[in-house]
């Protein structure tokens, strides 16, 4: 199922990559671009070959990418954003009486508005942070903490910054930028993700060169999203791959099927054909995650206290087998490792 999920959602990130490449082109060029101009196939052509490139160096290599490109995104967008709310204050007021005074109008709570935002909320807020679905503990478990618990504050940490923050934040300048209260309000409702939050991005810094400079960063950070989501869905194969088989014959093949959907993805977007249904069927493989983990966690919530209670005495012993109250492998050697 893990691997199913993260191959429905190679295509669509694959494609949001490369988009974000040809947005930066077009502030470079100044001009649209589109998407089947050159720029966009030379995009795609980068993204396989970086893809190729890191994927064959296993788990730990797409850990150390993300680790150095995610704090560095996301430090980027979030300055970006507080900058231009901070330019745009005169709109707060505005946004907390747009978003209070549209979430409790009889026709949104009554006329099923609120049924849709709720079930958007949650297919969106699961593909954000992914927080009860078991995947994000995949790549966390290809980290070098000291402490399960050290590690599990870490991710705990990543589903509040994640969506408090960043998804808060981009809500901030979509509706600060109240581009569905203008006369493009109808091609805006048709654009993409990015062209869409970009046209909110020029509401709040019309006609300035901060505008080009912000369209850049946001390009560039929507981008680098986009790719360390790929990687992270690459980890997520060819970890429950190796579940299936540790035998090097079959971890390539799941390599190879997982940059061959990369290539769809990226080459069916650039041609037109639509992909929306990937995330359908994406949501519904969300679901069925969610529906097979959270009997789990139930289960395994008295080895999670054990961990707990060890991590809080801080006596200096190492975690091990005999803390876990069943067999972590993994911490005895690490312990062994430590003597």
């Amino acid at each position: 199922m893990y691997i199913i999920y993260a191959i429905l959602c190679f295509p669509a990130q694959g494609f949001n990559s490369v988009s974000a490449m040809g947005e930066i082109a077009e502030i470079i060029i100044g001009k649209e671009i589109p998407t089947t101009h050159m720029v966009y196939w030379i995009g795609g052509l980068i993204v396989i070959i970086a893809v190729i490139a890191v994927s064959f160096g296993g788990t730990r290599k797409i850990a150390k990418v993300t680790d150095v490109l995610v704090p560095i995104m996301a430090i980027v967008y979030v300055l970006t954003v507080l900058i231009l709310i901070v330019i745009n204050f005169s709109r707060i007021p505005w946004f907390f009486y747009a978003v209070f005074t549209e979430a409790f109008k009889p026709e949104a709570v009554f006329g099923g508005s609120f049924g849709i935002a709720l079930m958007q909320g949650v297919k969106r807020g699961l593909m954000s942070n992914e927080a009860g679905q078991g995947t994000i503990t995949m790549p966390a478990a290809a980290s070098n903490a000291n402490h399960p618990c050290d590690q599990g504050c870490v991710q705990a940490v990543g589903v509040f910054l994640d969506t408090i923050v960043i998804c808060t934040l981009t809500g901030f300048v979509v509706i600060m930028g109240r581009v569905w209260l203008t006369d493009n309000s109808a091609a805006w409702f048709e654009l993409d993700k990015l062209p869409k939050y970009l046209a909110s991005v020029a509401e709040l810094t019309p006609g300035t060169s901060f505008n080009s400079m912000v369209t850049f960063l946001v390009s560039l950070c929507f981008g680098l999203f986009a790719f360390t989501c790929l990687l992270g869905f690459l980890s997520f194969s060819e970890i429950c791959a190796n579940t299936i088989s540790r035998g090097k014959a079959f971890i390539s093949v799941i390599r190879i099927i997982d940059i061959a959907v990369i290539c769809f993805g990226i080459l069916t977007s650039i041609v037109g054909l639509d992909l929306s249904a990937l995330w359908d069927l994406s949501d519904f493989a969300n679901i069925l995650i969610a529906y097979c983990n959270i009997p789990l966690l139930y289960l395994g919530f008295r080895y999670v206290k054990k961990a707990q209670e060890h991590f809080e005495k801080e006596d200096g012993t190492p975690f091990t087998s005999a803390v876990a109250g069943r067999n972590v492998a993994v911490w005895d050697e690490k312990a062994k490792g430590a003597l």
